[in-house]
C-alpha cells in the first residue's frame, strides 16, 4: 500500500478508465453535498487559498493495464465529474467560454479518453444503474434519466453556473486546487475488504446490504463481479424492493433460528457464510430463490387468491416480525414441497395467532423468539397417521405460555367487551374492522383502499361530544355511559358518511344518505340500522354480536397431534417461566450441546459455572458486595453449608426454590447480556399444572 497527495484534476487528467465496481453502492451524494462543494469552491477563489483537501481515494489495479478500480472515494470522483460535465454542456449550449476553459479541453482532459477504441470511451464508469444515467448526460437533454441522483446533481450544478459569483475560469481555478490522498493497493497483501470496512467505519454509514454486497463481490475478478451482479444481486434488489438489509435479517433469522441484532446483521452474515456456504454460486442461488418468496410477501403475488389475500392483510397490518416464517413457507410452496391448501391453513392459523394476541393486547416483544424458531419447530416434528402441518402448527402455538401464549375464547371475549378499540394502532384498527365486515362476504369490500382514500372512516355511533339531544336520549346517566362505552367495540363502526356529521342525533345518522340504513357495511351496521335508539343496552348487545363474529373470523385452533414422550419439545426460556411443578431432564445453553441433569440444583449450578467460564469478573464483583439481597446476595468468597463451589474462592448459594433459581438465572443472563432464548430446558410436568 502506498499513498500520496495529488491534485484531483491532475489525477483525472492522467487516468484513462476509472471503474466504480458493481459491489459499490449507488451514487448517493445529495443536493446539500453539491451545494457545499460549490460554496467551498467560491470561497477558495475569493479568499485566494492555494489548496483544499477533498478527502481520500483508494484504488487498486484493474484486470486490464489501463483500468483503475475505485475502492473508496466514488462520491467525490463522481461529483467532480458531474460538475465538469455540467460546465462543458453549459458552455456548449450557451456558447459562452472562458479564456482558459472551453467544452473541448474539459472533455479531452477530464471526461473522455479520446484514444480509447471503446464505444463508451468515458473516463469514469460508475456502477451499472448510475452509468446508464451518466452516459445520457453527454447527449440531448430529452434523453436524461430524470429519476436518477446522478441526473439530479448534474442539473443542480448546471443551474448554478448562471448564478455563481465567479466566472468559469475562476471556478476551474478553484477545482484545480482540490487535493486528495490517493492510496494505491498494489501489493498482494493489501486486503481491499478490510481496508474498505476500516475507511467506512466513519462518515456516511453503509447499510448492512452494502457491506454484504462488498464482501461477496469485492475480491472477485471484474467478469465474475459483473456476472453475480447482473444475474443475482440486481434482480434480488428489485424483487425485495431494495429492502435488502431487512431481507438479509429475515433470511438469517430463518437459517439461524434467532433474530440477529439490528446492528450486527453484517457480522452475523459473515459468520453464517463462513460456516455454512460451500460456494458463492450456491449461496446466490439460494438467496435468489428466497428473494422470489420475499417478493411474493411484499406484493401479495403468489397467484393464489386466498394466499394473496392473507399476505395483503399481513402487509396492511405491518407485522413484519412474521416474515422469516412466511418466507420459509412460500419458499417451500414455490418448490412444490407443500401444497396451496396447506399454505392457506398455515397462514390462517398464523393470522389467528397474531390477531388474537393483538386483541388481547399481549406485548409483541416475545413474538420474534416464537417466529425465529417456528418453521424449524414445525418441520422437525415427524408427520404420520394423517397428521397435517396444520395440526403440528396448531399444537406448537397452543403449547405456548406466558407472553408467547395464544389467547383462548374466554380471554378474547373479555377483551372484546372491555378494551378500547378506537385509541389503538391505526393499522390494526383498520384490519380489525375490515375483517369483521368482510367475513363471509361473497365479494369483499375494498375497505383498506376506502380508508386510505378517506371515503370510509371508523366513527363513534354515540359521539365524543354530546349534544342536548344525545344527552336526553342516553338518560340521566349519560356521562357514565359515554365515559364507559365511548371507545368500546359496540360503539364503533365503519361509515361512508362525512365525519362532519358524527355529532348528529342517532336517528339522523341512521336515515341520512350513507347512514346506517343506507350502509353497505352489513355486518357492522346491522344493529345500528334497525335500532330504535342508541344507548348502553344497544352497545352491549352489539358488542356481543360482533364478538361472536370475531370468534368465527379468528377461530381457536384445534389439533389432532399428540406428541410422544420422545418428541416433547424443550422449553425456550423467556425469562418468565418458573417450572415450579416440573422435573428437569436436561438443557442446552450457549454452545447448543445437550446436557443431562438429574436435579434443578445441578442445572442451576451448571448454568452459573458456564457463565463463569465465559467471564468470571461479574461474579467476583458481586461477591465483593456486602448484601443479603439480589444477585450480590447469592455469591460469596467463602464456603457455607448451602453454598456450591463455582471456582476456587467463589461460591454460590444454591439451596433455592425453583422460582428463585429461574429468577436469578434471568438476572444473570441480563447481566451477561445473553438472550433468554439461548437457554433451552428439557422438563416434564409432574401433573397438569402449567409452567
Amino acid at each position: 500500500m502506498e499513498g500520496n497527495v495529488r491534485y484531483l484534476t491532475e489525477y483525472l487528467r492522467g487516468a484513462t478508465k476509472l471503474i466504480i465496481p458493481v459491489y459499490q453502492r449507488n451514487y448517493d451524494w445529495k443536493k446539500e453535498n453539491c451545494k457545499r462543494l460549490i460554496e467551498d469552491l467560491i470561497t477558495l477563489e475569493k479568499e485566494q487559498k492555494k489548496t483544499h483537501f477533498f478527502g481520500s481515494i483508494v484504488v487498486k489495479p484493474g484486470d486490464l493495464s489501463q483500468e483503475i478500480i475505485i475502492i473508496d472515494g466514488q462520491q467525490r470522483l463522481t461529483t467532480t465529474s458531474l460538475l465538469l460535465l455540467a460546465m462543458r454542456n453549459w458552455m456548449e449550449n450557451q456558447q459562452i467560454y472562458g479564456e482558459r476553459v472551453n467544452p473541448n479541453n474539459l472533455e479531452a482532459a477530464y471526461l473522455v479518453d479520446s484514444f480509447s477504441r471503446e464505444v463508451d470511451n468515458y473516463k469514469l464508469k460508475p456502477n451499472p444503474r448510475d452509468y446508464k444515467a451518466y452516459k445520457k448526460l453527454f447527449k440531448d437533454e430529452k434523453f436524461f434519466i430524470k429519476n436518477s441522483n446522478i441526473t439530479a446533481n448534474y442539473e443542480y450544478f448546471y443551474s448554478q453556473l448562471e448564478k455563481i459569483s465567479i466566472d468559469l475560469d475562476m471556478l476551474m481555478n478553484s477545482i484545480e486546487k482540490l487535493q486528495v490522498m490517493v492510496v494505491n493497493l498494489n501489493s498482494p497483501e493489501d486486503d481491499p475488504q478490510l481496508i474498505f470496512e476500516s475507511l467506512n467505519s466513519t462518515g456516511v454509514d453503509l447499510t448492512d446490504a452494502d457491506k454484504v454486497r462488498n464482501f461477496l463481490l469485492m475480491n472477485e475478478k471484474q467478469e465474475e463481479q459483473q456476472f453475480y451482479f447482473e444475474n443475482y444481486w440486481e434482480p434480488i434488489e428489485e424483487r425485495t424492493h431494495f429492502q435488502l438489509s431487512t431481507f438479509f435479517r429475515d433470511y438469517l433469522t430463518l437459517k439461524n433460528g434467532k433474530y440477529p441484532t439490528i446492528a450486527k446483521v453484517y457480522e452475523t452474515f459473515i459468520e453464517f457464510y463462513r460456516i455454512n456456504c460451500e460456494t458463492k454460486k450456491t449461496l446466490f442461488d439460494e438467496l435468489s430463490d428466497y428473494s422470489f418468496a420475499y417478493q411474493q410477501i411484499l406484493e401479495a403475488s403468489t397467484g393464489n387468491h386466498k394466499i394473496d389475500s392473507i399476505l395483503n392483510r399481513f402487509n396492511e397490518l405491518q407485522v413484519t416480525v412474521i416474515r422469516p416464517f412466511v418466507l420459509a413457507i412460500l419458499h417451500d410452496f414455490n418448490r412444490k414441497e407443500i401444497q396451496s391448501d396447506e399454505v392457506i391453513d398455515i397462514l390462517t392459523i398464523l393470522e389467528t395467532y397474531i390477531a388474537r394476541r393483538m386483541i388481547a393486547k399481549i406485548p409483541s416483544n416475545s413474538l420474534n423468539k416464537v417466529i425465529a424458531t417456528l418453521y424449524r419447530d414445525m418441520m422437525k416434528i415427524e408427520r404420520k397417521d394423517n397428521i397435517t402441518l396444520k395440526d403440528i402448527l396448531s399444537y406448537i402455538l397452543l403449547s405456548k405460555t406466558n407472553t408467547a401464549k395464544l389467547p383462548d375464547d374466554q380471554d378474547v371475549i373479555e377483551k372484546l367487551r372491555t378494551n378500547d378499540f378506537y385509541s389503538i394502532n391505526s393499522s390494526f384498527r383498520t384490519y380489525f374492522f375490515e375483517r369483521l365486515e368482510n367475513f363471509d362476504h361473497v365479494e369483499a369490500l375494498q375497505i383498506y383502499q376506502g380508508i386510505k382514500a378517506q371515503k370510509y372512516s371508523i366513527e363513534h355511533i354515540m359521539p365524543r361530544h354530546l349534544s342536548g339531544e344525545w344527552k336526553s336520549e342516553l338518560g340521566k346517566n349519560y356521562l357514565h355511559v359515554q365515559q364507559t362505552y365511548l371507545n368500546r367495540l359496540g360503539n364503533l363502526t365503519l361509515t361512508g358518511y362525512n365525519s362532519n356529521y358524527s355529532n348528529k342525533p342517532f336517528k339522523e345518522k341512521q336515515t341520512m344518505e350513507k347512514g346506517f340504513k343506507d350502509s353497505h357495511f352489513v355486518n357492522l351496521n346491522k344493529i345500528p340500522a334497525n335500532a330504535k335508539k342508541w344507548g348502553e343496552e344497544e352497545i352491549i348487545l352489539r358488542t356481543e354480536e360482533l364478538s361472536k363474529i370475531a370468534l368465527k373470523v379468528w377461530p381457536y385452533p384445534e389439533t389432532n397431534y399428540v406428541p410422544s414422550s420422545q418428541e416433547t419439545e424443550m422449553f425456550v426460556f423467556d425469562g418468565e417461566q418458573r417450572f415450579t411443578s416440573y422435573k428437569i431432564k436436561g438443557y442446552s445453553f450457549i454452545n447448543d450441546e445437550y446436557q443431562v441433569v438429574a436435579t434443578w440444583k445441578e442445572f442451576f449450578i451448571n448454568i452459573v459455572k458456564q457463565l463463569a467460564e465465559n467471564n468470571l469478573n461479574p461474579m467476583i464483583e458481586l461477591s465483593q458486595i456486602d448484601s443479603q439481597n439480589g444477585l450480590e446476595g447469592i455469591f460469596s468468597k467463602e464456603s457455607g453449608t448451602d453454598h456450591s463451589e463455582i471456582t476456587e474462592g467463589l461460591y454460590v448459594y444454591s439451596s433455592l426454590s425453583n422460582w428463585s433459581k429461574m429468577n436469578y438465572i434471568r438476572q444473570l443472563l441480563d447481566l451477561y447480556k445473553i438472550e433468554y432464548d439461548s437457554l433451552l430446558i428439557d422438563a416434564v410436568l409432574y401433573d397438569n399444572k402449567e409452567v
